[in-house]
C-alpha cells in the first residue's frame, strides 16, 4: 500500500480544496493509496470530498497569515507568529521527519508547508509541492527593511522550499522562484455532483428572485449589513458563519441546508466573495457571475482577478460599498454582463498525476 504524507496549510480552506482533487485523481490510477493528512483543516472537508483511504493527524504545518476577518491581514501579528513558529524549528523538523519514518511514507506532498518539505529532506524522503502560491511570496510585500528578523524568516522559507523535488503549479498560479523545478498544470478545485435537492425549494425562494451566495472562504466574516441586504428587492442571500438573531426574509443561513458547499454554490445565481482560488476557479467553471471585494495586499489576488475577468463575468465592489450594503448596482451589473467568448481552462490534472505516480 503506497503511503502519502500530505501536509496542508490551514489558512482558510482553499489549500485543502486544491489538493483533494489531485489526491482523488491519483487514487484513480494507483491502487490502494493511503493518505496521512497532516493539517488542522476540519475533517468534514475531507469527509465530503476525499474518495481514497485517509487518516487525519491534526498537527499545525505553517502559519499562513493571521487575519482580522477574511479581508484584512494582521501584519504585525503574522510576523510575531512566524517568529514563534521558527524558534522551535529544529525540534519541529525532527518530530515531523521521525513521524514520517515511523509511518513508512513513500512520498510527501505539500500545499504549501515548507516544514513538510524540510522534514522530508531531513529524512531523505521525496517531496513534491503542489500549489498556486507560496508563503515567501505572500510575505514579501510585508517585509520591513529595518526588521532583520523579517528578512531572516523570508530567506529561511525560501531555502526550505528549494529542497522540494519539484513544484506542481496550479493554474492560475503566481511566480514562485524559490523552487528550482516547476511543472504547470490546470486548475484544481472540487467538482460538484448533480444535486437532487433544490436549494430554492428548501428556502422557499420565488423563481424570479436571484440567489446570492456570500462566500468569503474559511475565515468567517465578522459582520454583514443585514438591514441593507433586506432592502435588496429581487435578491435572496445565503450566508455562513454569521449568527442571525432573528428570522429574516431575504437572508438565509447556509448551515440549514444539508448539502455539500460545492453543490450549494453550483445553484447560486451570483457569488459574492474575495478573490480566493477555489471560489474563483469554481465560479468560472460553472459560469456563475462573481462580485468580488479586493484585499489589495495578497499575493495571488491580481492573477485571480485577471482570470475571472478573462473567463467569467465579474464586477468589483469596493470595500466601503460592501460594508455599507451598497450592493444592488454591482449585482445588477454582473447579471447583465455578456458571457465571455473564451472558454476557461479545464481542471485537467494529468501532468500532476503523471509526476506523482512515478514516485509510487
Amino acid at each position: 500500500m503506497p503511503i502519502i504524507w500530505c501536509a496542508i496549510s490551514a489558512h482558510g480552506l482553499g489549500h485543502a480544496a486544491q489538493i483533494i482533487p489531485v489526491l482523488n485523481a491519483l487514487g484513480a490510477v494507483v491502487d490502494d493509496v493511503h493518505v496521512i493528512l497532516r493539517t488542522t483543516v476540519p475533517s468534514s472537508i475531507f469527509q465530503e470530498n476525499l474518495k481514497i483511504s485517509w487518516e487525519l493527524q491534526p498537527v499545525q504545518q505553517d502559519i499562513g497569515c493571521l487575519q482580522r476577518g477574511p479581508l484584512e491581514i494582521d501584519i504585525e501579528g503574522t510576523w510575531a507568529a512566524y517568529q514563534a513558529f521558527h524558534k522551535r524549528w529544529d525540534e519541529r523538523v525532527s518530530q515531523e521527519s521521525q513521524a514520517m519514518l515511523h509511518a513508512k511514507v513513500d512520498l510527501v506532498i505539500s500545499n504549501i508547508s515548507y516544514l513538510a518539505i524540510a522534514s522530508a529532506f531531513h529524512g531523505q524522503c521525496s517531496a513534491v509541492a503542489i500549489a498556486s502560491l507560496s508563503w515567501d511570496q505572500v510575505l514579501k510585500p510585508f517585509l520591513q527593511p529595518l526588521r532583520s528578523e523579517h528578512q531572516s524568516i523570508y530567506e529561511h522559507i525560501r531555502q526550505e522550499y528549494a529542497k522540494a523535488d519539484c513544484l506542481i503549479r496550479l493554474h492560475p498560479g503566481i511566480d514562485m522562484p524559490a523552487f528550482s523545478s516547476v511543472i504547470d498544470t490546470g486548475p484544481s478545485f472540487p467538482l460538484a455532483e448533480v444535486s437532487f435537492q433544490d436549494v430554492r425549494k428548501i428556502l422557499g425562494i420565488a423563481t424570479a428572485d436571484k440567489l446570492v451566495l456570500i462566500a468569503f472562504g474559511g475565515i468567517p466574516l465578522t459582520a454583514l449589513p443585514l438591514e441593507q441586504m433586506e432592502d435588496c428587492q429581487g435578491y435572496h442571500f445565503l450566508v455562513g458563519g454569521i449568527s442571525l438573531k432573528s428570522s429574516r426574509g431575504r437572508i438565509h443561513a447556509i448551515e440549514k441546508i444539508t448539502l455539500p458547499f460545492k453543490e450549494i454554490m453550483k445553484q447560486a445565481d451570483v457569488v459574492m466573495t474575495k478573490p480566493g482560488y477555489a471560489t474563483i476557479t469554481s465560479a468560472v467553471h460553472y459560469g456563475i457571475p462573481v462580485v468580488y471585494v479586493r484585499r489589495k495586499n495578497f499575493a495571488d489576488e491580481s492573477s485571480l482577478v485577471d482570470y475571472v475577468h478573462q473567463y467569467g463575468r465579474a464586477v468589483e465592489l469596493t470595500r466601503d460599498d460592501f460594508e455599507s450594503g451598497e450592493w444592488e448596482k454591482a449585482l445588477h451589473e454582473v447579471l447583465t454582463l455578456p458571457t465571455p467568448l473564451e472558454l476557461p481552462p479545464k481542471p485537467e490534472l494529468e501532468a500532476a498525476v503523471d509526476v506523482l505516480k512515478d514516485y509510487l
